[in-house]
């Protein structure tokens, strides 16, 4: 039986989905296939190693950030996989230092299998504008931007709004750059609103974004596969419960609705399905990852952005979409863990070079 470590928490605002993600993931594993290692980041970067029970009391209490369950600290380094006999890793962390390719570094260097993107692809997708102009080069049409640093924002707020104002009409959208989950977004719909929501996002992300307002149907798509054939899920719609999908519409007040599936029409299912296999294309995504795309009222799409490392959650799209088109949870689980598998002995490659042989006979 093959040991697959589930790693969660972390720094980010997202711990706390990050704990009920790996709860979820841990729980529905196939426990003929895979005995279970769990390991927690805590917010104070300690990393912790549970005793594993298979019983819906432990599962409730791991999502807790201070439970009673049995665990010791453990100072990492990079021959900790081996010796816990991990087979693979499966990453279940959101957001900052999770999702933005510092963990999946680190998982290169112990040279272990790990599930979902690697390096480059996690960092590139986490930042929205890198992931913007990328997409736009390749012809993917994304909502239009500018960006600036933080301290463009500290140094000379004036011009920075006679800029956005020349370019946009309100409202917009202020995001950080590199943050996950709708942590530090604020529609603005004024100047005093702009600056205010500029400064607060600035708290979060080294670049700030600064995105036209879209008006159009908040659409989901699920991405699994390998560099080699990937494929999309059927088309989900968020309805949310807020003026736009923020964090609280997320995981606080539990009432947007989420639908996997949507009356926008086939042909435009078939279109955005493509459009979201060619993003995970360009932009280097393997294994998985959750495209989000606004369909305007002229029925054009436009990608929104791409999630490297989608909840795993009781109402998240992600394994709701795969369920829907036939892929139960423990199989899409199965599914993920051996293309994680196939990276690790597909793609290894030289580290040492003598040349071509005969090259300099």
């Amino acid at each position: 039986m093959k040991r697959v470590c589930v790693i969660f928490g972390g720094v980010s605002c997202e711990h706390e989905v990050s704990r009920i993600s790996a709860s979820n993931i841990i729980a529905k594993l196939d426990k003929t296939l895979y005995s279970p290692v769990v390991m927690e980041i805590s917010k104070n970067r300690e990393f912790y190693l549970y005793e594993f029970k298979d019983e819906e009391s432990y599962y409730k209490q791991l999502i807790k950030v201070d439970n009673d369950l049995k665990k010791e600290k453990i100072i990492p380094d990079t021959d900790m996989f081996r010796r816990l006999e991990a087979d693979v890793v499966f990453p279940a962390l959101h957001g900052t230092g999770g999702e933005d390719g510092i963990l999946q570094g680190f998982l290169q260097l112990c040279d272990v299998a790990y599930v979902g993107c690697d390096v480059l692809s996690s960092a590139v997708c986490f930042d929205k504008v890198i992931a913007k102009d990328i997409l736009v080069q390749n012809g993917i049409c994304v909502a239009d931007y500018l960006w600036f640093s933080g301290d463009e924002i500290k140094e000379d707020m004036d011009k920075i709004v006679k800029t956005v104002e020349r370019k946009f009409s309100y409202p917009v959208f202020i995001k950080p750059s590199e943050c996950g989950s709708s942590v530090g977004i604020n529609k603005v719909k004024n100047r005093d609103a702009l600056v205010s929501s500029l400064v607060f996002a600035a708290n979060y992300s080294r670049k700030v974004l600064v995105e036209e307002f879209v008006e159009g149907e908040e659409l989901e798509v699920a991405v699994l596969g390998s560099y080699k054939k990937a494929e999309a899920s059927s088309v989900g719609q968020i309805l949310a419960s807020n003026e736009f999908y923020d964090y609280n519409a997320k995981y606080v007040d539990g009432k947007t609705k989420t639908l996997t599936k949507t009356e926008i029409g086939e042909s435009y299912v078939k279109e955005i399905r493509k459009i979201a296999v060619k993003a995970f294309r360009i932009l280097g995504c393997y294994g998985l990852a959750r495209v989000d795309f606004f369909l305007t009222k002229g029925r054009k799409a436009i990608v929104n952005e791409l999630n490297t490392m989608p909840g795993f959650t009781g109402i998240s799209m992600y394994p709701m979409l795969w369920e829907e088109n036939g892929l139960p949870y423990k199989d899409l689980l199965t599914r993920l863990i051996t293309l994680a598998e196939e990276r690790k002995t597909g793609y290894r490659f030289l580290t040492d070079y003598t040349g071509i042989k005969g090259q300099n006979e």
